[in-house]
Parts: structure tokens; C-alpha cells; sequence
């Protein structure tokens, strides 16, 4: 029975991620999520009470963890960190790991992004709801937590201006993700998002 409902779980999971990089996040109906994934109305909400809601919270779940877990298992953080390089270098090692192991799911960015800008509010309810169970703010951290593993800047100076930070470098990050080359190529940006990371790091 388990097997089963895990099943039907991982189901609804990954055609709603699929409806919703076809048709975006207003336009997923709970009962077509159902018919494609071969399981009743009932189970779906057994599963997801609160519908698609609960749906996408679950997808970004997933996708966050599989983040963190991704990055944190590359030896390269630690070996970095041993040989003493430079912050620059940590920062291009950073952001150029970001969009090799985010790049695979462009396509359901790309619909989050578009959900965004159509319904800003809606989407940051969400986020305001959901953000500690989807994992958002782990994902946010780990830049942080490698520059403070770094020890090559001021820790207050970084807690003070880690928002801004993760805010414009995670827009314009997300945009090199879902549009390859909308800045250059990888390299390019990557040099980019390291002079806009020490610009606000400014006094």
C-alpha cells in the first residue's frame, strides 16, 4: 500500500511539473494533474490538500534539495577553501557550479519566472508560505556559507548585505540559466556577477 501511494505521489509530482512548464502555474487544473497521472481526484488531494499549491511546494522541494545536496557533495567547496585562493576565484567556482547543476531545469525556471512577473503578489504569498518548507532559504545560503567558510571578508559586512547580494545576483543568474549566452557566454557572465558582487560589497 505504501509502494502504491508513493507512487501515485511521485506521479502528480512530476505531471504537475510537466503541466506547468507547458501551460505555467495559473493555468494547472487539479483535474487534468489527476486524469495525466492516472489517479483519482481524491488521491491527489490526499496527497496535496491544498491542491496546486501545495502541488509546486513540493516540486521546488525537491528541486532545492537536489540543489543543496548536489552542491554540497563537489569536493571542490573544501578544496578551494584548503588551498587558500583568492575570493574571486572562490566566487567564479561558486557561480559557474550554480548554472551547470541548475541549467537541467531550465524549463520549469522559466515557467516559475513568468509566473512571477504575471502575478507577482500571488507568487510572493507563496514564497512567504511555503519558504521554509521548500527549502528556499537553505539553497540562498550556501553562497553565503562558502564565503563564510572563506574567511576573506568581513563576516557583519556580508550579513548586512547578504539580501542584496542573493537578490540581484539571483536575478540576474536566473536569466543566464533559463536564456544561455543572454550575457555572454557562462565565463562572461560568471566574470559579471563577480564585479556586481564586490560593487555591493562596497563601502
Amino acid at each position: 500500500m505504501k509502494m502504491r501511494k508513493s507512487k501515485a505521489k511521485q506521479a502528480i509530482v512530476e505531471t504537475g511539473q510537466k503541466l506547468i512548464e507547458k501551460k505555467g502555474y495559473s493555468e494547472l487544473n487539479i483535474n487534468e494533474v489527476a486524469y495525466v497521472a492516472k489517479v483519482s481526484v481524491g488521491t491527489l488531494y490526499y496527497h496535496f490538500p491544498k491542491g496546486k499549491v501545495d502541488i509546486l511546494a513540493e516540486i521546488m522541494s525537491r528541486k532545492t534539495e537536489g540543489f543543496v545536496e548536489d552542491f554540497n557533495r563537489q569536493e571542490g567547496i573544501d578544496k578551494l577553501l584548503e588551498m587558500d585562493m583568492k575570493l574571486d576565484d572562490i566566487l567564479r567556482w561558486v557561480f559557474t557550479k550554480v548554472i551547470e547543476l541548475r541549467r537541467p531545469d531550465r524549463h520549469f525556471l522559466s515557467a516559475i519566472q513568468s509566473e512571477m512577473l504575471a502575478n507577482p503578489y500571488q507568487y510572493q504569498e507563496f514564497v512567504k508560505k511555503y519558504q521554509s518548507s521548500t527549502g528556499l532559504q537553505q539553497a540562498m545560503g550556501v553562497l553565503s556559507e562558502v564565503l563564510m567558510k572563506s574567511k576573506t571578508i568581513s563576516l557583519s559586512k556580508l550579513i548586512d548585505r547578504q539580501e542584496t547580494i542573493q537578490r540581484l545576483v539571483g536575478l540576474l543568474m536566473s536569466y543566464q540559466i533559463i536564456f544561455p549566452d543572454y550575457f555572454g557566454n557562462d565565463d562572461d557572465f560568471v566574470d559579471l556577477a563577480v564585479r556586481v558582487f564586490f560593487e555591493i560589497l562596497k563601502p
